[in-house]
């Protein structure tokens, strides 16, 4: 009766507690419990399961402690487990499981496959690892199929395939198997993207005899998104057939996992033929098509659907919305992005998860809008970030989201005070490759490469760089003609073997040696390839085509065609670029009027500017006004800019002047316009008008980008500007190119004043030529360069008159070839000559 009193009428935290330890101190063992009166033992019995039913496992295992041990009482610890897991209280779990062990409780069949959940769960293989050799130890791993499922479960969850698949196989051996054996084999595969060898055992699965060992639904929902991840649209038809024999198809989950296997394997007939048939549709089955429409980029498709969703009343979840919003951001509709995103939070009051943060992050960055990302970003922080509850690969690509997002929208210092913030430990390889990319992009390409260093050497953490890492790092490489720091980074893929994405990486450096000077390396790695897409074709055509070496180009193109590769727009616009800086008119023309006789492409705006600079290069200004009159759409700023660039060659001062009146008219107002205008005008000897465009730019606000080349030195990139003297070594350059310029004065070279655009004396005006960017990066790799080796220099802007001429004349009196790149096309100066041969 004393014992009955002391138990009070509703427990909770505080009250289960402070009964168990009042138990605890009436009673010196858990013998004393077993002899008290029935009733007392009903009622604390009744305490125990609520107990363990609680939230606050701490309480159910003070009471455990009293109770004997028994193999009927481990029911109790059993069912506080699977509680505790089923509130994904994992780490708990655990700790029920040793305070169970430590009261030296039996732990039996029921309660390792609960606790090996939680083991996969956090994932631990170290405390999964234990638990087996436990079980094994009770004999459980060779008696009970439940254990050993929960085992190969237990690894697949840890990353651990091959203890999975050694487990399996032992399973098979001693005969101790069923259809879960299979589907958690395959689920182990499928989680941990190996999906060939889970679509290998359901096809060996389906061929089985056994009809107890069919697959199921389970194993469908399983292997269909396998399908759907590699592509193999004939794969998924073949489990869809097996789904129809076995009468499997009527499966909810079956029928959804095929709507979304069809959707994202690009088969969006048969994804909706399905989805029509279907007469009863669940909110998954929506998503599926709305997913599918949106990632192939049939935008009007997915938002009719989704507004068929919101008139049928169908409950839109949090899947929906971030489906569309990730269709518009990958497709770059940034502002359709972020509008669907307002509806979804302001009038249908969904709460967005991780994934539609992401999404509308990109979006944001796809269209700059920084207001937008700083507000997702508040938002962030202050429901995600701070949350103790979040998953921490969660947390983490929502960090990535948010480095792009900055990096993106030019704030690159933002972007790496937030990398800075997550531990060396916890970086993957997402977040050192958005960083990697936002530097190489939108910063300084002399960080990029410094971070990637940093990523594949790290003391604390090595990452590997996957593909999309090293091509941020070849586009770094590409921004400061870095061609030394390319070639190591080619030899590092090649040492690493990067077999898998070997295509898309051979065209990144394709593309990094044309970029960086060297576009007959970039033709020893096409040679190489052992597979070729289109992209690897037209990159090393548009390589030849920077170089001036037009013959190549034209030789690539007709490679193309005896490849039956599908020849498009871009591969045209590249093929007339590269006439256009070789001086092949007539090859032009020709390729110009055959894009539509010949492949019924209909030139755009860009094969027009290419037509319109390839002819004013030329001179023949008449032919370039009549083909502009005779075009199909009206001109674009690109039209007239490409006519305004012959003008400045040619000296066509009233062309000119019309040229920059259209460009007016189309509000197309950028320092390169009247910049052009002002050489014009300069190069005639009209220095009202200069003075004129100049006062103008200056009410406008538009400045004049000044004008800087760098040259990658021994150790780092080293740049100049116009009459820059801040370099260590100003003294010795400017010392060497007074010597090369007298030199060359009496070899024949005569400044071309014209190009200083000031309106001064001549000997004033050679002053001031003497003293341009590109002139003093030549000085310094003179002085800096082995013999004989090349000599890289990077203008960005076009180059100036006077130096392309100075150079040709050094060309001849120095050892080293100079190759040049300006933000038009590429200059080879050797021996008195250059390989633009007057193009440029």
């Amino acid at each position: 009766m004393l014992m009955s009193s002391l138990l009070p009428s509703k427990l909770n935290k505080f009250s289960t507690l402070a009964l168990a330890r009042c138990i605890n101190n009436f009673f010196s063992t858990a013998a004393v419990l077993a002899d008290c009166n029935p009733q007392f033992q009903s009622r604390y019995h009744e305490y125990l399961l609520e107990a363990v039913y609680s939230r606050f496992p701490e309480n159910a295992i003070a009471m455990l402690q009293c109770l004997p041990t028994s193999s009927s009482n481990v029911f109790y610890w059993n069912t506080l487990i699977k509680n505790t897991v089923y509130l994904r209280d994992y780490g708990n779990a655990l700790r029920c499981f040793r305070h169970m062990l430590r009261l030296d409780w039996k732990p039996d069949g029921y309660t390792y496959p609960y606790i090996l959940k939680a083991c996969g769960e956090l994932p631990s293989f170290r405390h999964g690892a234990c638990l087996h050799a436990l079980a094994l130890a009770e004999g459980l791993v060779h008696s009970n199929v439940f254990v050993c499922n929960a085992l190969v479960a237990m690894y697949g969850r840890c990353g651990a395939l091959f203890d999975a698949r050694q487990m399996f196989e032992e399973m098979l051996q001693i005969g101790i198997y069923d259809v879960i054996s299979w589907n958690s084999i395959m689920a182990a595969y499928v989680q941990n993207g190996e999906y060939r060898k889970a679509m290998d055992l359901f096809k060996l699965m389906a061929s089985k005899a056994d009809i107890s060992l069919r697959a199921d639904a389970v194993s469908l929902v399983n292997i269909l998104p396998a399908c759907a991840s590699l592509n193999a649209g004939g794969r998924g038809r073949e489990a869809h057939a097996y789904a129809v024999r076995r009468g499997l198809n009527e499966d909810m989950f079956v029928v959804n996992a095929l709507v979304d296997m069809y959707a994202k394997c690009g088969l969006i007939d048969e994804a909706e033929r399905i989805f029509r048939r279907m007469e009863v549709k669940d909110v998954v089955t929506w998503n599926a098509m709305v997913t599918g429409y949106s990632q192939i980029g049939r935008y009007a498709d997915a938002l009719s659907l989704f507004e068929k969703m919101r008139e049928e009343g169908i409950q839109l979840n949090v899947i929906t919305w971030s489906a569309v919003i990730s269709g518009y951001a990958q497709r770059g509709l940034g502002e359709e992005a972020i509008d669907v995103f307002r509806d979804m939070v302001s009038v249908s009051n969904v709460e967005p998860n991780v994934v539609t943060l992401v999404s509308i992050l990109s979006g944001c960055a796809a269209v700059g809008a920084l207001d937008k990302g700083w507000e997702i970003h508040c938002y962030a922080i202050k429901r995600v970030l701070n949350v103790d509850e979040i998953d921490p690969g969660e947390n983490l690509m929502l960090i990535n989201g948010l480095i792009d997002m900055y990096a993106k929208c030019n704030r690159v210092k933002v972007a790496y005070l937030i990398f800075e913030s997550i531990g060396q430990n916890h970086r993957n390889v997402v977040t050192w490759t958005t960083m990697i990319g936002g530097y190489a992009q939108h910063g300084d390409a002399n960080d990029a490469l410094r971070l990637f260093s940093k990523m594949v050497s790290g003391t604390i953490k090595p990452v590997v760089p996957n593909a999309f890492t090293i091509s941020c790092a070849l586009v770094a490489c590409v921004r400061l003609n870095a061609l030394r720091l390319g070639r190591q980074i080619h030899a590092y893929v090649l040492r690493n073997r990067y077999e898998s994405a070997m295509l898309f990486i051979a065209n990144c450096l394709i593309d990094m040696y044309a970029k960086s000077g060297d576009v007959d390396a970039g033709r020893i790695v096409f040679d190489s390839m052992s597979q070729k897409n289109i992209v690897s074709w037209t990159t090393l055509m548009m390589g030849y085509g920077m170089h001036g070496r037009g013959e190549e180009a034209m030789q690539i193109f007709d490679g193309m065609r005896r490849e039956g590769l599908q020849i498009d727009g871009v591969t045209f616009l590249v093929l007339l670029y590269a006439c256009s800086h070789s001086g092949l008119i007539n090859h032009g023309m020709n390729y110009f009027d055959r894009m539509y006789e010949d492949f019924g492409l209909v030139p755009g705006v860009e094969h027009y500017a290419c037509m319109v600079d390839l002819l004013g290069r030329a001179g023949r200004l008449d032919k370039v006004m009549d083909l502009i009159e005779g075009m199909p759409v009206e001109p674009t700023p690109i039209i007239w800019v490409a006519l305004l660039g012959a003008c400045r060659i040619h000296r066509k001062v009233g062309l000119a002047e019309y040229a920059a009146r259209k460009l007016s008219e189309l509000e197309c107002e950028n320092d390169g316009t009247y910049t052009l205008l002002s050489n014009i005008y300069a190069s005639a000897g009209r220095w009202k008008d200069v003075a004129r465009i100049r006062t103008m730019m200056k009410h406008l606000g538009i400045r004049k980008r000044p004008g800087c080349s760098w040259i990658q030195g021994n150790k780092e990139t080293v740049t100049f500007y116009v009459g820059d003297r801040s370099h260590p070594m100003s003294e010795a350059i400017y010392s060497l190119l007074m010597d090369l310029i007298e030199r060359i004065k009496k070899m024949g070279y005569v400044p071309e004043t014209s190009f200083a655009l000031h309106d001064v004396d001549d000997e004033e005006k050679g002053d001031l030529l003497f003293e341009h960017s590109e002139k003093l990066a030549l000085a310094y790799g003179i002085l800096t360069s082995a013999p004989r080796q090349p000599i890289r220099i990077t203008k960005n802007l076009r180059v100036c008159g006077d130096c392309h001429t100075a150079m040709t004349y050094i060309s001849k009196v120095i050892e080293h070839e100079i190759i040049l790149r300006d933000s038009s096309r590429f200059h080879h100066f050797k021996n008195g000559s250059c390989s633009c041969k007057g193009y440029w």
